[in-house]
């Protein structure tokens, strides 16, 4: 679906709510593959690359893989796709399988250690995402979305017999 301006429906709440559990002290550059080429600077300006998500956007992160290896750049997966087929993505250097707010720490512990490879998993169904941050949604080019999605704690959720 497109809107006169717009280039897709909706903003990745997943990739800027992963964003938010960086440190804040790290550099960010976000690339909707969505809406916009990786350029090569892009490639070269980072210190790690991050791809993944569902199984729609698997071919694009497995070339997102390859580009950043070429590069000499180490690349972690995560979501969905990659969780439910680590096999495919065996050529990234570290894999994030699982919900990310259980593992972030270790992932960023390591990386701070200088590890540049390795698989963090993350215990299945015990991911408190009441305790995940807000989005960085400072990372958005908000032209390029028809819609901006937020979340809300289900405890803010009036019951429907409230209306």
């Amino acid at each position: 679906m497109r809107a006169p301006g717009r280039e897709i429906p909706a903003a990745p709440l997943g990739m800027i709510t992963l964003a938010a559990l960086l440190p804040p002290s790290w550099d960010i550059r976000l690339v909707n593959r969505n809406t916009e080429e990786l350029q090569d600077g892009d490639v070269a300006w980072a210190d790690i690359v991050m791809t993944g998500g569902m199984l729609a956007q698997q071919f694009d992160s497995l070339k997102v893989i390859e580009l950043a290896q070429r590069a000499g750049k180490p690349v972690a997966v995560g979501g969905p796709d990659p969780t439910s087929s680590p096999r495919i993505y065996a050529r990234a250097d570290i894999m994030m399988l699982g919900e990310a707010e259980s593992i972030i720490d270790e992932f960023i512990a390591a990386w701070r250690r200088g590890e540049r490879t390795g698989i963090f998993e993350a215990p299945k169904f015990q991911a408190d995402v009441t305790k995940t941050p807000i989005p960085r949604f400072d990372l958005l080019k908000f032209k390029q979305y028809l819609y901006i999605g937020v979340q809300l704690p289900k405890t803010t959720i009036p019951p429907p017999d409230s209306f």
